[in-house]
């Protein structure tokens, strides 16, 4: 894991979940030493990139990986909180992947398939369809970062939620994406992530989503003694 790094979008809007995050990270991925934010203000836990709230979206994201010194990144967000342990001999494939076929710009750390009837790379991974809407996606990624920052200089999206707009530069910058063949638990239209099994996730519009994690949320509130009715449920 020297050449990974994880990197965690977030905002001091969130800063009630910056704990349990972190913690979580260094219970259930203690193999993970390079751990950054990338927010507004100090976060306290790892090293944090502060960005201008003034700046697109673009922009934060590619002034934080060029300060990256790793090769490969995991791009995350604060409510990808982890709930069992990350199989790190399953994430050293993609790293494997990464490494050995320089067209593979990322791979996706959960089964998604959209659009191309799961097309097989090798007996770990799919293709993602370039073509799909979501060829780009925010959900937890490994990814080649001088791809992903040359996507970002392309892009110039002015906010998180564009997450649509930025498939077109991706396809400018990149061949293949791939996502894991095991699936996880299917929770509502997806399946968990198999390799890093983490909420996806655990905020919707501002609330916690028991919809889709009671369970694992229960645990959660239950471990940092967190009042749900504080940020309100979904």
């Amino acid at each position: 894991m020297e050449n990974l790094s994880l990197l965690t979008y977030t905002h001091s809007k969130a800063k009630d979940l910056h704990k349990p995050y972190y913690e979580r990270i260094l219970k259930f991925f203690p193999d993970m030493k390079n751990i950054y934010f990338n927010c507004n203000q100090e976060v306290g836990y790892g090293k944090t990139f502060v960005y201008n709230d003034n700046d697109t979206h673009s922009k934060q994201m590619v002034d934080a990986l060029e300060k990256i010194p790793t090769d490969y990144v995991i791009y995350s967000q604060e409510d990808y909180i982890l709930f069992d342990f990350v199989k790190v001999d399953e994430l050293k494939k993609c790293i494997d992947v990464l490494e050995n076929d320089n067209e593979v710009a990322f791979v996706r750390l959960l089964h998604s398939g959209l659009g191309n009837g799961s097309v097989k790379y090798n007996d770990n991974f799919y293709h993602v369809d370039p073509n799909s809407e979501y060829y780009f996606s925010t959900q937890a990624t490994v990814w080649r970062k001088n791809h992903l920052i040359e996507m970002y200089k392309l892009s110039n999206v002015k906010m998180i939620f564009d997450e649509p707009d930025n498939s077109p530069f991706l396809r400018q910058v990149s061949a293949k994406g791939l996502y894991e063949i095991k699936k996880g638990k299917k929770v509502g239209g997806h399946f968990n992530s198999w390799i890093y099994p983490y909420i996806a996730t655990a905020i919707v519009k501002g609330n916690w989503n028991l919809r889709e994690y009671q369970k694992e949320l229960d645990i959660l509130f239950q471990e940092y003694n967190i009042n749900p009715l504080d940020r309100g449920i979904f």
